[in-house]
């Protein structure tokens, strides 16, 4: 991918899969679980118009600011697709898939306006990083898991639904109750 011209604003994230390009575009390619894999944006609410057009309303938890936009879905062929924001800061997010080693490399690359203000400066989005690990992750629990009777309905409807907050709560609670469980065998091996 080429380096961003000097005046532009751009952030991106590279993630490698172990998919093949135009499968891991095609899974990108639905926008609202692509969205919702952001483990700070809490969707409140998620429209789909007509001919690629979006309608987005949320809260972005690492800068605590609402997002209300619309979105469209402008296509570019087989190299990737661009979502346009037509409100905020943002002017668009770019995903594109490339061949690379034993799979595929996909980049996230966000577009920014040039801040006016530090009000402005407020409103870039921090959580590329996280949503590049999440969507990795994700991708290879799928891959891993997505055999298993029911999981990836467990994955794409109930956890993608939940609030990332929610998701986070559940993971601690199972986390914690794994841990308990563990304990409790050992306080049972040490009085067997």
């Amino acid at each position: 991918m080429a380096e961003p011209a000097a005046t532009e604003n751009a952030a991106w994230v590279d993630l490698e899969l172990p998919l093949a390009p135009q499968q891991a575009l095609g899974y990108a390619r639905n926008i609202e679980r692509l969205l919702r894999l952001n483990p700070h944006l809490e969707i409140a609410r998620f429209e789909v118009a007509t001919d690629g057009r979006y309608r987005l309303e949320g809260l972005n938890e690492m800068n605590g600011l609402a997002v209300s936009c619309g979105l469209t879905l402008q296509d570019a062929g087989a190299d990737g697709f661009r979502l346009l924001y037509d409100s905020g800061l943002k002017l668009a997010t770019a995903v594109t898939a490339a061949l690379h080693a034993a799979g595929a490399l996909l980049t996230i690359r966000e577009t920014y306006r040039q801040p006016a203000d530090d009000a402005d400066l407020a409103q870039v989005d921090r959580s590329l990083t996280p949503w590049g690990v999440a969507i990795r992750r994700h991708i290879l629990g799928l891959s891993r898991w997505g055999r298993i009777p029911a999981y990836r309905w467990l994955r794409e409807r109930l956890w993608l639904g939940m609030r990332p907050r929610e998701r986070r709560i559940v993971r601690l609670i199972a986390w914690v109750t794994l841990l308990e469980f563990v304990v409790f065998l050992f306080v049972l091996a040490i009085l067997v």
